[in-house]
């Protein structure tokens, strides 16, 4: 196999195409940016406990009993929102060409 044959073959609708059902194209973008998003918060959580426990402010452990008051959870809200359009944002595009063809 050569290099050249070990790259995307072909660009579907701006996209790399990987698959030959364009469907599997779709939910492979959806995963890798749910990837994404966990790998970020994963290591800002990850920040925040070792700053946290380090400065004497709470220990990891102190999670598991937090109860969110209405204010964060409007903001838990609102952050869920956003995290679905941006994984989701795949799909939406695909409806947005589809409704205008």
């Amino acid at each position: 196999m050569t290099d050249q044959q070990d790259h995307v073959a072909y660009v579907r609708n701006g996209r790399p195409a990987f698959f030959d059902d364009p469907v599997n194209d779709k939910l492979l973008a959806m995963i890798m940016s749910l990837l994404g998003e966990i790998c970020v918060l994963r290591e800002r959580l990850d920040a925040q406990e070792r700053l946290a426990q380090a400065h004497g402010l709470w220990a990891p452990e102190d999670i598991d009993t937090y109860v969110p008051d209405t204010e964060a959870q409007v903001a838990r809200a609102r952050e869920r929102d956003a995290v679905l359009q941006r994984v989701l944002k795949v799909l939406t595009e695909e409806v947005v060409r589809l409704r205008h063809e």
